[in-house]
C-alpha cells in the first residue's frame, strides 16, 4: 500500500509539473494593441489625397478574436516560445500610421482599394512589412522591430515615382514587456516616417 500511495503522489506531482510547464508556455504570447502617434513636421500643400492600400485589418464582426501574428517569442537560445500579436495585421498599422502623418501634414486622407483615374493627387502603399520579435532571458526582456513600406506617388491619373523606406529600433526593459514593445515600435515607426513624409511631399508638389 505505500508502495502504491507513493506512485499516485508522484503521478499528482508530475501532472501538477506538466501543467505548471503549459500555463509557463501560454504566458509567453504577447498580445499588443499599437498605437502610432505621428511625429513629422512636414507640412503638404493640403486638399484631397487618396491612399490606396489594402483593406485588410480587423475583421469586421469578429473584435479581436482573431490575432495577426507580428513576430515571435524566443528565448536566448533562440528557440521559438510564443508569438507577438496584434488584433490589426501588419499592413494595416503601416497604412494605418501612414494615414496619420498625411493629416498631420495637412491632408484631407481618403483610403481606398485603388486611386481613381479622376483623382488629382493619389499614394499607393506598394509593399509593406513590420516584424516586431522578442528575446527573453531571466533578467530582461529585448524587442526588435522593423518596419519598411515603399510609396508610388500619383499624380493626375499618373504614376510619377515610387519611393522606399525602412528603419529599426530595438531595446531591452526588466519589466512591463508590452510598453516596451510599444516604444520600440513608435520609435521604428517614427525614424522611417521622418525620412518618408518629407519626401511624399515633395513629390506631390511637382
Amino acid at each position: 500500500m505505500p508502495l502504491v500511495r507513493t506512485l499516485r503522489l508522484s503521478c499528482v506531482a508530475v501532472s501538477c509539473l506538466l501543467v505548471a510547464m503549459l500555463a509557463g508556455c501560454a504566458t509567453s504570447d504577447l498580445q499588443l494593441k499599437p498605437s502610432y502617434q505621428p511625429v513629422s513636421d512636414a507640412k503638404g500643400a493640403g486638399g484631397s489625397l487618396v491612399l490606396a492600400s489594402s483593406l485588410e485589418g480587423t475583421v469586421p464582426g469578429v473584435g479581436e478574436r482573431i490575432q495577426w501574428i507580428l513576430g515571435e517569442v524566443k528565448d536566448t537560445d533562440g528557440k521559438v516560445k510564443g508569438n507577438v500579436t496584434s488584433p490589426t495585421a501588419p499592413s494595416a498599422l503601416v497604412r494605418d500610421a501612414l494615414q496619420k502623418e498625411l493629416l498631420r501634414a495637412g491632408y484631407a486622407v481618403q483610403v481606398t482599394k485603388a486611386v481613381p483615374q479622376e483623382a488629382a493627387y493619389g499614394l499607393v502603399l506598394a509593399a509593406s512589412t513590420l516584424q516586431l520579435d522578442e528575446t527573453r532571458s531571466l533578467v530582461k526582456v529585448e524587442a526588435d522591430c522593423r518596419v519598411s513600406f515603399s510609396v508610388e506617388i500619383w499624380v493626375k491619373g499618373a504614376k510619377t515615382n515610387t519611393l522606399s523606406f525602412e528603419s529599426r529600433f530595438s531595446d531591452f526593459a526588466v519589466r512591463d514587456r508590452e510598453k516596451l514593445h510599444q516604444d520600440v515600435l513608435q520609435k521604428a515607426f517614427a525614424s522611417a516616417f521622418k525620412r518618408a513624409l518629407p519626401a511624399i511631399v515633395e513629390q506631390l508638389k511637382k
